[in-house]
């Protein structure tokens, strides 16, 4: 397949970006904030409980929601969000409606939505260096105008002890350990900053990892184990739920441009 043809998928550990198709009726559990923006056709994001269907070129996503979206066969661009909350933050003012969603809310209607659609464009044809890449979402994301207080340096410090053993099932209480909290503390004040689980966010993480080790062109078993997954049974579950879609037509159909992790 033409490299171009693929989709492309971005990964510095901070953030992350998706630029391709996805399946018609795309569920998955969003781990991190993510913006959805389509690159063609208006989306329409599903509410079963309310049987609504919401239409838009561009949702914003917070973290812990469970999406159902119909893409109607377009290109998209998925931008994964800094997983301490900062950019949802930052984004949410940017956005012109809220939307509820079962008991939840997120956001359609992003301003400047043509300039994220060049941006997207821009990394689905062009396909920059990863560093180009970083930099140019960081400048976006990172603008003094969109600047917000600092999250909670002890959850910062334990995404930082999950990240780096992530090839480790590390205890919860040891991170709480870690950083100064009892484990029904940590366990709260990570969910209300990250939005997810801890369990969940490891989960995640170690999707990327497999994808670092694909790259590095190891096979999907072997990928698999390197990131901490106990077997390829379990990295398949977690990808359908988390990522959705098939891990082998993925990795087949996906050109991955992703940090290397030690």
């Amino acid at each position: 397949m033409n490299m171009k043809k693929k989709a492309i998928v971005y990964a510095t550990g901070k953030r992350g970006v998706y630029v391709g198709r996805l399946e018609r009726h795309f569920k998955r559990t969003n781990v991190p904030s993510t913006l959805l923006v389509s690159l063609e056709d208006e989306l329409e994001l599903l509410d079963p409980a309310r049987n609504q269907r919401v239409q838009s070129r561009s949702f914003l996503i917070p973290a812990g929601m469970d999406l159902e979206v119909d893409t109607h066969g377009a290109n998209v661009a998925l931008f994964f969000l800094d997983v301490t909350g900062n950019d949802l933050s930052r984004l949410t003012s940017l956005m012109h409606t809220v939307v509820p969603v079962r008991d939840q809310h997120c956001f359609s209607g992003i301003k400047g939505e043509a300039d994220v659609i060049e941006f997207a464009n821009l990394l689905r044809y062009e396909r920059p260096s990863l560093t180009t890449a970083e930099q140019l979402v960081n400048e976006w994301l990172d603008h003094p105008s969109r600047k917000r207080p600092d999250p909670d340096p002890r959850i910062v410090r334990a995404v930082e002890l999950i990240t780096h053993h992530h090839d480790q099932n590390v205890s919860v209480d040891w991170i709480a350990r870690q950083v100064g909290l009892s484990v029904p503390r940590l366990s709260q004040l990570f969910k209300e900053i990250v939005g997810t689980p801890i369990r969940c966010f490891r989960l995640w993480h170690r999707v990327f990892v497999t994808a670092a080790r694909l790259r590095e062109g190891a096979g999907l078993t072997d990928a698999a184990l390197a990131a901490g997954f106990a077997d390829y049974a379990q990295f398949s579950r977690t990808y359908r739920q988390l990522a959705g879609g098939n891990p082998s037509q993925a990795r087949d159909n996906t050109e991955i441009v992703v940090k290397d992790y030690p």
